[in-house]
């Protein structure tokens, strides 16, 4: 349990450190430009180490690779146990990326091995502390040994002491006068071997406290020692804790940046995108628009019923004449301008194109809309009001005036997209020929509509019948002018 929190521990730090490298340096190249400077294998093992986990963190990962096995390769030649032993972890985050989970956990058990050798090291501090217990004890065992050496010494004395007393009893009749001198001195012996005891028995209570001192003394060490030893933990692990508080943050708000540069770059994609639809939508109807995004092409339609508007400017030519080439733009631009507001109000017309002077529209596409025939003499009854409205007003302002005529026919027609680059939508057949020649012989002020159109109408319109009247190429074809609106 205590291993593997020490290899969480080393590797929350190592990962930590990397991020807080990459937070002050920023730059992977100030990592190779140090690696080139560097000549040393240990400081060198650890700038690999660096570069691997910069390169794991723009995941890069066969760069991180390469480079955490150069650790590893440096870090064996220099005997570099920590060295290794990070640079196993880095190849095991890095390989588990990858996917290769048997060799991530091979090489995880041999970081895991050398942070075991590594923790040795408290073990080895607590032996050195025995160690000098060890030596504490054996200065006690001599001065042990002085002591019984001196006990030694004093008790030869004694014998000695004794023998003499021996020899001095044995010559005691003839050295009678000197007994005094011998008991006297054997007083002294004794008084000096009580002394003696007594200084044995105080060097003993001194060589008890001496020990009693020294094994406190051991005690105390072993415990500074662990208390330094859990402070300079508690450091690591509050320093760890502030190094994940700080990548939090740096993350955070890297990535709370990033998020606001996307957020940007998607409105001003979108706002481009909505750009980019308008333009099509003024070019192009909304469903053929859809058809172009998904497909890149828009299909022909054939319609079996569609009404076709042309409206023209009777004298365009003789106006134009008046005109500077600036107001004669501007007008025609009122104009079509007013046609296109028109025609917004009717969801079953179409604008197809502008010609020169002419106006051309068809009701009915691309969805196809029962109502179009009566819409679009709606809008070309709003187109004559228009006209008229601006006719007054150019009357007003001393100006010429633009007079319009409309022709409306109903019939079958085919209708598409043309070209690749501009996209054009059109309408072909004969109906569309044929609106044309009802505008032709249509007169100022008037919608002329067809007998077509008129079978289709007749019931929402007054139209008054022009007859049978000769059109170009077309023979002789029954013209109505619509009159006034009967709903």
């Amino acid at each position: 349990m205590k291993t593997k929190t020490l290899f969480c521990c080393y590797a929350i730090i190592f990962s930590l450190s990397a991020q807080f490298s990459k937070a002050q340096n920023r730059t992977i190249e100030l990592w190779k430009s140090r690696l080139q400077t560097e000549t040393r294998e240990i400081p060198k093992t650890d700038i690999l180490l660096n570069l691997s986990k910069e390169y794991e963190l723009e995941n890069n990962l066969n760069e991180s690779l390469t480079y955490a096995n150069q650790a590893l390769s440096l870090g064996e030649k220099a005997n570099y146990k920590k060295g290794m032993a990070f640079a196993y972890l880095q190849l095991s985050l890095v390989n588990g990326k990858l996917g290769n989970k048997s060799t991530a956990r091979k090489q995880r058990n041999k970081a895991n091995d050398l942070l075991e050798e590594i923790n040795q090291h408290i073990g080895n501090d607590i032996v050195q502390l025995q160690k000098q217990q060890l030596l504490a004890e054996e200065e006690l065992k001599k001065d042990q040994e002085e002591l019984a050496l001196q006990k030694e010494e004093a008790e030869k004395k004694r014998l000695e002491l004794e023998q003499k007393n021996a020899e001095v009893e044995q010559s005691k009749g003839e050295i009678a006068l000197s007994l005094q001198t011998i008991n006297e001195l054997s007083g002294d012996i004794s008084e000096k071997e009580s002394m003696l005891l007594k200084k044995q028995r105080q060097l003993d209570k001194q060589a008890d406290k001496i020990k009693i001192l020294r094994q406190e003394k051991a005690i105390q060490d072993l415990a500074l020692e662990k208390q330094k030893v859990v402070q300079k933990l508690m450091l690591v692990i509050v320093a760890a804790i502030l190094l994940l508080v700080l990548f939090l943050l740096i993350l955070y708000f890297n990535k709370k940046r990033s998020n606001q540069k996307l957020e940007e770059k998607n409105e001003i994609i979108e706002v481009e995108k909505q750009r980019s639809d308008e333009l099509l939508l003024n070019i192009l109807p909304s469903e053929l628009v859809d058809e172009l995004k998904e497909k890149g092409t828009a299909t022909t339609q054939y319609y079996e019923l569609a009404t076709v508007m042309f409206t023209d400017f009777k004298g365009f030519t003789q106006i134009s004449e008046q005109l500077s080439p600036q107001e004669l733009i501007e007008e025609i631009d009122y104009c079509f301008r007013g046609f296109d507001l028109i025609l917004e109000k009717y969801p079953s017309i179409e604008k197809i194109k502008t010609i020169g002077d002419a106006y051309l529209c068809a009701g009915g596409i691309p969805i196809p809309n029962a109502q179009h025939p009566v819409e679009v003499v709606r809008a070309a009854l709003d187109i004559l009001g228009f006209m008229k409205k601006r006719e007054i007003q150019r009357k007003e302002l001393g100006k010429p005036f633009f007079e319009i005529r409309i022709g409306i026919h109903s019939g079958p027609l085919v209708a598409g997209v043309v070209g690749v680059k501009k996209f054009a939508y059109d309408i072909w057949g004969d109906t569309v020929n044929t609106a044309s020649r009802m505008e032709s012989k249509s007169e100022v002020g008037k919608i002329n509509i067809s007998g077509n159109t008129y079978q289709l109408v007749q019931h929402h319109f007054s139209c008054h019948h022009r007859g049978k009247i000769q059109a170009k190429h077309k023979g002789e074809i029954d013209m109505y002018f619509i009159e006034k609106s009967l709903t």
